[in-house]
C-alpha cells in the first residue's frame, strides 16, 4: 500500500483528516485498514469502553484501527465519499472512486449504523448542503423568502 507522498494528515472540519497532496486516479488502492483482529464479542465490549475505530469485516471479525500506526483511521465519513471500502478477506481496502485533486479530503461513506450511533449531526460537505437545501424547501413551503412573498427576483 503506498502511503507518502499521496497525504498528509491534517486539520479537517471534523478533526484530524487524511488530504491529497498530489493528483490520485480513480481506482487506486491507498489505503489499508488495519491494527488488531478482534473478535465481535471483544469488539463490542472494546466499544462500550468507549472505542470508535472498529471495522466489521464479517459476522465473526473486526479489526480494531485505533494504533496510530493506522493511517487510514484519519479517512474522515462523508456522504459523498471519494473513496469506498472493499473487504478482501481479513483485510479492508480503501479504493478511490473518483480522480482526486491535491488538497481534497479523503473520505468514505461509514454506513448508516455508525452514522446513526455515533454522528448526529453530520457535518460531511455533503450533508451540509443537503441540509441547506432542505432549510430553503422547507422555507419556501412556509412563504418566508423573498420570492414566495411576491417580492421581484
Amino acid at each position: 500500500m503506498p502511503f507518502f507522498p499521496f497525504y498528509r494528515v491534517g486539520r479537517a472540519r471534523t478533526g484530524l483528516g487524511l488530504f491529497a497532496t498530489m493528483p490520485i486516479p480513480k481506482g487506486m488502492w491507498l489505503l489499508e485498514y488495519t491494527g488488531p483482529l478482534v473478535t465481535n464479542a471483544e469488539a463490542e465490549r472494546r466499544e462500550y469502553h468507549g472505542a470508535r475505530y472498529l471495522f466489521e469485516i464479517n459476522s465473526r471479525w473486526t479489526i480494531d484501527g485505533s494504533p496510530r500506526t493506522n493511517i487510514a483511521r484519519y479517512a474522515n465519513h462523508s456522504c459523498r465519499p471519494n473513496m469506498e471500502a472493499e473487504i478482501k478477506g481479513k483485510s479492508v481496502l480503501l479504493r478511490t472512486i473518483r480522480r482526486i485533486q491535491p488538497g481534497d479530503e479523503l473520505t468514505y461513506n461509514y454506513g448508516r449504523e455508525y452514522r446513526e450511533l455515533y454522528i448526529p449531526v453530520c457535518k460531511c460537505a455533503g450533508c451540509n448542503d443537503g441540509h441547506r437545501h432542505r432549510r430553503t424547501r422547507k422555507a419556501k413551503a412556509n412563504g418566508k423568502n423573498r420570492h414566495a412573498n411576491g417580492k421581484a427576483r
